[in-house]
């Protein structure tokens, strides 16, 4: 592997933490459920009433939601092009999922003013992660490359030297 492609490899910045903002929520959210159903974190009349509401499809679905968004965030920890698809899908099913819940729920009481402003700043961390995403994309690069890319580029590059293809035509091809 050249030297250009192994700096092309690198990870920016911002995909380290989007993934450690991720990998943290996640874990956060797993804890918070062993706390509160395990007895050790006392709940409000209004938060037990809500998670009594909750059917076996609410709970497949939120789980679900969590699953497409840390499959994004790990698709966009390892450059790959699918995270484009799955952010979007993760806000667009939060939001749907969010107000069935507001409607047949007491989702609003049972968050408290805190609990809307976090869903609020999360949607906006979404949003944001979006936008980012997008934008290296567009920036090209060794960024968001199909799987493939540097397995294809040593392919051609051995077509290449064995003569079937120049190496003009082998840049051309990628």
């Amino acid at each position: 592997m050249t030297h250009e492609e192994k700096s092309s490899m690198r990870r920016p910045i911002g995909v380290w933490l989007v993934s450690a903002f991720y990998l943290l929520s996640a874990g956060w959210t797993l804890l918070s459920f062993a706390l509160i159903f395990g007895g050790a974190i006392k709940i409000t009349a209004a938060q037990e009433a809500y998670f009594a509401s909750l059917s076996g499809v609410d709970w497949f679905f939120s789980l679900a939601i969590g699953v497409v968004g840390f499959s994004a965030a790990v698709c966009l920890f390892l450059l790959r092009r699918v995270a484009l698809a799955l952010f979007p899908i993760a806000l667009a099913l939060n939001l749907a999922f969010t107000a069935v819940h507001v409607m047949r729920t007491n989702w609003a009481e049972a968050l408290g003013g805190a609990g809307l402003v976090g869903a609020l700043f999360g949607w906006l961390i979404l949003v944001a992660v979006i936008v980012y995403t997008r934008r290296l994309a567009k920036r090209g690069g060794a960024l968001l490359r199909w799987p493939n890319n540097v397995m294809q580029r040593t392919a051609l590059r051995t077509a290449a030297d064995a003569g079937r293809y120049t190496a003009e035509d082998a840049r051309a091809r990628l």
